[in-house]
This record gives structure tokens, sequence and C-alpha cells, in this order.
């Protein structure tokens, strides 16, 4: 008996440490560490739009970030831009290190107040968050989420009000790469983290009287995904069988690693993958408007 519970959790342990995660964004738009950068408008344009701030809730058909705006008087919408230059590590605009393009947060009406703007992510599920920002002032925020998508932001469970205090703020200026976003909770009711196999809607709000600039991001979720939606009603355009990959006349397609990053492309009706290293791959191919996505066993 003591064998097999043993032999159990050895399995266990193998399956664990073996959990695929995908990156939320194309390959072709993140640096070798799975990183996003707001600095040019293509990315911008692709990624980046408002959230039904008329009713102050996402927008199901919008884009995978969306930013909110602030919750008071005459509301100032957070904004976008991949000319303006961030904090540098002095919190100074334009100091040592400082990088360019970035989300802007509507401000909050003082300091601590649970009125500033923010952004929400719009997740087909999240293994881990890790966000890039910089201020020129003391940072203070909090995490929100649900999985309800018709939920109003006032309404979303407060998943970490650790940085929300004068005890506690994020960052004091300069700035802050934040990671393990996906492991924080307060204890609230109904109780969850931001880390989900399924569908989920993280929301970062803005509790400081100044923008704070959101400058990148890396996201991880256990779904296959290109980054955006694939067109629906594409016809087959991808077969793989015995190593071997073939594509319809007119297709292209691009072969993503679990880690998001780019390890192959073609245009050719047919190629042999079986020079690839072992393991699980998501080829995405491509045909005028249509996409279509498969993941494939390189063995």
């Amino acid at each position: 008996m003591k064998k097999l519970i043993f032999t159990l959790l050895f399995l266990s342990s193998i399956v664990a440490t073996q959990a695929q995660t995908y990156n939320l964004f194309d390959a072709a738009d993140v640096d070798e560490n799975g990183w996003i950068w707001f600095d040019t408008q293509a990315k911008i344009d692709k990624y980046i739009g408002q959230a039904d701030n008329d009713n102050y809730k996402i927008d199901p058909n919008g884009k995978l970030i969306q930013m909110v705006g602030a919750d008071f008087g005459d509301y100032e919408d957070s904004s976008v831009s991949a000319t303006v230059v961030g904090a540098g590590t002095d919190a100074e605009i334009g100091g040592p290190g400082a990088k360019t393009g970035a989300i802007l947060t509507a401000p909050s009406s003082a300091s601590m107040q649970t009125n500033g703007g923010g952004i929400v992510l719009r997740l087909p599920s999240l293994s881990s968050l890790s966000l890039f920002l910089s201020s020129e002032n003391t940072v203070y925020v909090r995490l929100l989420g649900t999985t309800d998508i018709d939920l109003s932001f006032s309404d979303y469970t407060i998943v970490s009000a650790k940085y929300s205090s004068i005890f506690g703020p994020l960052f004091r200026g300069g700035q802050k790469e934040w990671t393990g976003m996906e492991t924080l909770d307060s204890n609230n009711e109904p109780y969850f983290k931001l880390a989900s196999d399924g569908p989920i809607y993280a929301y970062l709000q803005s509790l400081t009287k100044t923008p704070i600039m959101i400058h990148g991001m890396k996201v991880m979720t256990s779904t296959p995904t290109s980054g955006v939606e694939d067109v629906a009603g594409a016809q087959a355009m991808i077969s793989f069988e015995a190593g071997q990959l073939s594509l319809s006349q007119d297709a292209t397609a691009i072969v993503f690693d679990l880690t998001g990053q780019q390890v192959f492309a073609t245009s050719a009706s047919s190629t042999n993958l079986s020079t690839l290293n072992k393991g699980i791959y998501v080829v995405k191919a491509q045909s005028g408007a249509k996409t279509q996505m498969k993941k494939i066993v390189v063995q």
C-alpha cells in the first residue's frame, strides 16, 4: 500500500510539473522572455481598447485589454500611447531606464480613493500575470476579479487590497516589475484568486491621484490562444501526421512552443517537423482573413 501511495504521489508531481501554459499574445508581439510592450501602434490597435465605460462593465466583444475610466464626477478615461515616456528608476520622467509606450490609468480623486481608472483583462484562463509599471509618485492599487462577464466593475470581488494603503503601497515611485499577481488574495467572499482554468476577468484599479503607466505585461494561460479570436468557420487548413505538416494551397503557418515562442514558419504545402524537439506545439495557419489553430505532438 505504501508503495502504491508513493507511486501515485510521484505521478501526480510529474503531471503538475508538466502543466502546459501558453502566452496570451502572439509570439511575434512578445520579446524573448514572453513580455509584450506597448511601444507600437500596431500592438495597441490589436490588443487594447476601451471597456464599456458608459455601463461601467467589460465589453464582451472588445479587446483582450480594456481601459476603464475613473468612477467619479465627469469621469476621465484611461488612455494609451506608443510614444509616451515613462518614469525612470529615479522616479523622474525620462530618467534612467525609462520605457516608451504605455497605458495611462485615469487617476483617482485622491490617494487611496477607490475611484480611479485602470485596466480589465478578458482572459480565457490564467496561469500567471505580471505587469511592468512606472510612476513619478507613490502607487496605490487594488486587484478585483469575476467570472461573470455581465457584472458591473463596482460589483467585482476584491481579490487583493494589499497595496491600497499608506502602510503598503505597491511602490514609491520609479519602476516596478510586478509578478505573481495570480497568487494574491484578500480572503473575501466569494473567495478566489485570479489563477483560473476557465474564463476570468481581472481588473487592476488605480487608487493613485496621478496616472500609472503600464508599459507591458506577461500573461500566461492554460488555454492555447493566438492573442486574438480565431475566425469562425475557417476551412481546415492544417493536417499533421507522422511528423509531416500539410497546409492548404494558399495558407502560411507559424509553429509555437508551449511558452508562446515561435520556433518555425512555413508556406510550403508539406513540411517535415521531425527535426523539432519532441513535445507539444501549436500551429497557427492563416489564409487571407481566415485563421486556424491546431495542437500537434512531435514524437
